[in-house]
């Protein structure tokens, strides 16, 4: 089977952005994430199975609370890029195999090299955080509520996206967000004043997945809680320092991956002592 259509490949993807900013990545931003689902990370496409949401929960104690706690928008950004430690952003070279005037004009736009590791990179145009209040955290933990459940607490939505995980080559990638415009229309004219916009790439030899639209409907990125207890180690015991359960980060639920997705197995060399 073809590597870009196995699970193996978003699980690396995800965890590569995850190991570089502690957030999850949305291998299919298409694919709705809101802040207040709940559900589980698939251990073997690392993608988040959604169950339900606080809002319109069957749990009628989950969902009278979330009532209270309206979703908060916060200000949106005009871009955020993030790559993997194996992708370096550098100068924007002359040698681009496309239009150059489009990258010239573009606002958004940047290079990157890729070395023979597996990389990743996240690209998103005006994204903005939408996240779930901290006081119906901070209630929720208190009455119990939501235990076992992974919880999205905040997500980041945007019109625009850029994904690119590359096929472990030497890869001088550039990507940039252009004006579409007509033949019948001057060159000069930006996106947005009527006229379509679209992505342009070079130089990928990998995977590069991207989309578009005049709405943020496209959810790259998200955050995820968990209620978990706290561990007291009986050495170290402090009587002021806080004790019971907590929302705390989820951990990938894999151990290091090689550049396929796959887990690696670390055996150990076992021995007699003389």
């Amino acid at each position: 089977m073809d590597f870009w259509t196995k699970k193996e490949a978003s699980r690396k993807f995800i965890d590569l952005i995850r190991r570089s900013s502690s957030w999850w990545a949305n291998w299919n931003p298409s694919i709705q994430i809101t802040a207040g689902d709940y559900g589980e990370i698939d251990i073997k496409s690392g993608q988040f199975v959604k169950e339900g949401n606080i809002y319109t929960s069957s749990d009628e104690s989950i969902a009278g609370l979330a009532a209270q706690f309206q979703l908060v928008p916060e200000a949106a950004l005009d871009k955020y890029i993030i790559n993997s430690s194996s992708a370096k952003q550098c100068e924007l070279g002359a040698d681009i195999n496309v239009n150059v005037a489009d990258f010239a004009e573009a606002s958004l736009k940047g290079q990157w090299k890729f070395n023979e590791s597996r990389g990743a990179l996240l690209i998103m145009h005006v994204p903005r955080i939408t996240r779930v209040p901290d006081e119906f955290l901070a209630e929720s933990l208190g009455r119990g509520l939501l235990k076992g459940k992974t919880l999205v607490t905040h997500v980041y939505s945007c019109p625009a996206y850029a994904l690119y995980l590359s096929n472990k080559t030497s890869e001088t990638v550039s990507i940039a967000l252009v004006a579409d415009v007509p033949s019948n229309v001057a060159p000069s004219v930006s996106p947005g004043a009527g006229i379509g916009t679209k992505w342009v790439g070079d130089g990928t030899a990998g995977l590069l997945q991207k989309g578009y639209n005049d709405e943020a409907v496209f959810v790259p990125l998200y955050s995820i809680k968990k209620i978990t207890k706290r561990k007291i180690r009986r050495e170290s015991f402090d009587e002021n320092a806080p004790t019971g359960d907590f929302w705390a980060n989820v951990e990938a639920p894999w151990g290091f991956l090689d550049d396929d997705g796959e887990e690696e197995v670390i055996e150990f060399e076992t021995g007699c002592c003389q």
